[in-house]
């Protein structure tokens, strides 16, 4: 199963991240055919053995032209490997892909695809594209080709890798639905299969290698049909009534990508219809962004980034895996596909940006990019469930470091609540960060009061210090003991020193 962690940044203040744990679903099984009750054990399990290494070989002959198809853009290969019973959303979202890793044209931004109804997205939204260059009305064929320009998103993006690989599996094998067999009968399916499929697939850029990360595995479902020698696609898992794998870049209309260097290499940013102006922003932003994250972190990370620019809601949370969660006053999230810890390295990160963020200015975007930029530093070092109000207000503080005179101007709320006599009474809890949570902006202010609270009495060493040992576990009791071992005072201490600092700065 793969993990996903998501943090959300608001985009009213710009400060505060909620943490949100979503689980991807991950299909797979498959078992040996029906043996006759004639044959004996050793021919049993050789028939069994041949039947699924042909199976086996036969479906992934037909993924390596599938993969290879979409890759290249070719429609018409697409629909060779694609089986007639095939859903018309399914081969229309292949479509999609075939769009945007092919290396068609970019669309203009005056034919970004239309709103997306409940979060679905379809070819059919998609912006018109055409594989010929314009040529004005007084061209002819002789004239002079005009010289291509870079669309103000960038260009296609380009993968390093894409290739779906049949995975083993001991698992009891998923039927097809009896309606969907009796067609696939009908038109003349000697087998089928519920096949669990990897797909394997590393970033890229406008170029490649681009981002130059390691490679990403997506667990999926592929049901498929055999006809002959030959093998077709019929569908993903909503073919069987399951969930189809999360959303991936190109399975979006209308993606484009351009690359910019930052202190660790290729970053790439990924965009949709209608980011053209957050795009150069980030462009501007991004290098700078990483640069911060060094100061405080050091260069112990991989200094590089995907960052995503969304127009619509429904973007936004297919790719932030955010169904359901209302993300109106977000600015921005960051995802990861898993953490190796053999290798020390978190792949598959993306920052990904809400249509909100473009409402920012540039000094706020600056804070996001730099706050999401922390997480994509310190994930290695930071355990599932770790305390928010580290992992938030350490990188809410490197987010704000620099952009502030007073305490107000970077924790007006808390200031407030403060004046009023409800100093807070102990460090602020995961809950208070929940996304639909009245608690929610004092609760990231006091984590960015807390992280500068230590660097302010003890040092940014000392800060760092303190979350690697806090965020290495989701235990309280070793939270403390981290808090000793950092800073050598009890946890009792820790919050009744950061009561008085709090106290003195609201005075000021």
């Amino acid at each position: 199963m793969i993990g996903t962690d998501v943090s959300l940044a608001r985009c009213a203040s710009a400060t505060g991240l909620v943490g949100l744990a979503v689980a991807l679903i991950a299909g797979c099984g498959t078992t040996a055919p029906p043996v006759s009750p004639s044959s004996s054990a050793p021919s049993t399990t050789t028939s069994a053995n041949v039947y699924e290494q042909q199976r086996t070989a036969g479906v992934q002959a037909a993924l390596d032209v599938l993969g290879d198809a979409l890759r290249s853009g070719d429609p018409n290969r697409v629909d060779t490997v694609v089986d007639a019973a095939a859903a018309p959303e399914f081969r229309r979202h292949l479509q999609v892909i075939a769009t945007n890793l092919g290396g068609h044209p970019v669309a203009p931004e005056s034919m970004a695809s239309e709103s997306v109804p409940g979060g679905s997205i379809s070819a059919e939204s998609s912006p018109p594209r055409s594989t010929d260059e314009p040529r004005s009305p007084t061209s002819s064929p002789s004239s002079p080709a005009p010289v291509p320009t870079i669309p103000p998103r960038g260009t296609a993006l380009r993968l390093k890798e894409f290739r779906y690989e049949v995975v083993p599996s001991t698992e009891a094998e998923v039927l097809v639905p009896a309606g969907l067999q009796q067609r696939l009968d009908a038109q003349g399916s000697s087998d089928s299969w519920v096949a669990p499929v990897d797909l394997r697939y590393a970033l890229g850029g406008a170029a490649t290698p681009g981002l130059d990360e390691p490679d990403v595995t997506l667990n999926m479902q592929l049901v498929m049909a055999r006809y002959g020698d030959d093998w077709k696609v019929v569908g993903d898992a909503t073919a069987i009534g399951g969930t189809a794998a999360p959303a991936q870049l190109w399975d979006l209309p209308g993606l484009a990508a351009t690359d910019v260097a930052t202190d660790g290499g290729t970053s790439v940013i990924a965009s949709y219809p209608g980011t053209a102006e957050t795009v150069d922003r980030v462009r501007g932003l991004l290098p700078g962004a990483v640069v911060a994250v060094d100061e405080f972190w050091g260069e112990d990370w991989p200094r590089r980034a995907a960052v995503v620019a969304t127009d619509r809601p429904a973007e936004f949370r297919a790719l932030a895996r955010s169904a359901g969660t209302d993300v109106t006053g977000a600015a921005a999230a960051t995802v990861h596909s898993r953490v190796d810890t053999d290798d020390d390295v978190a792949v598959g990160q993306r920052v990904i940006l809400t249509p909100g963020a473009d409402q920012l200015s540039d000094a706020a975007l600056g804070v996001v990019l730099r706050h999401e930029l922390t997480h994509v530093a310190t994930r290695v070092v930071t355990a599932a469930g770790a305390p928010l109000w580290i992992t938030e207000g350490v990188s809410e503080y490197v987010g704000r470091k620099g952009t502030y005179g007073r305490f107000d101007d970077a924790a007006p709320d808390l200031a407030a609540q403060i004046r009023a006599g409800d100093l807070p009474a102990d460090l602020p809890a995961d809950r208070d960060f929940a996304v639909d949570s009245e608690e929610a902006v004092v609760a990231y202010q006091s984590a960015w009061s807390v992280a500068a609270f230590v660097a302010d009495r003890f040092g940014e060493d000392e800060l760092r210090t303190l979350y690697t040992g806090v965020a290495a576990d989701a235990d309280p009791r070793r939270s403390d003991q981290a808090i000793s071992d950092a800073l050598g005072v009890s946890r009792t201490d820790f919050v009744a020193d950061w009561q008085r600092w709090l106290s003195t700065q609201v005075r000021r």
